[in-house]
């Protein structure tokens, strides 16, 4: 009974931590290109091609090509 006592006092603070207010002097750090999540997944794409490129074979990332580096 404890744990889930705890369990859900947990949850419920991090759920509660995301309702935050922003002031308008700090929406200028959250608009630069580094807080762009849609950037990361085009990192991450790249880098699965360069693993796959430099394996040799796909690293279960739907991908298919050779050592190469060419598909």
């Amino acid at each position: 009974m404890a744990r889930r006592l705890i369990g859900a006092l947990a949850l419920s603070a991090a759920l509660l931590g995301g309702c935050v207010s922003v002031a308008p002097y700090e929406r200028e750090a959250l608009s630069r290109k580094g807080m762009d999540v849609e950037r990361e997944g085009m990192e991450m794409g790249f880098r699965a091609h360069v693993h796959d490129s430099r394996e040799g074979a796909t690293g279960g990332h739907g991908s298919t090509g050779g050592g190469c580096g060419c598909n």
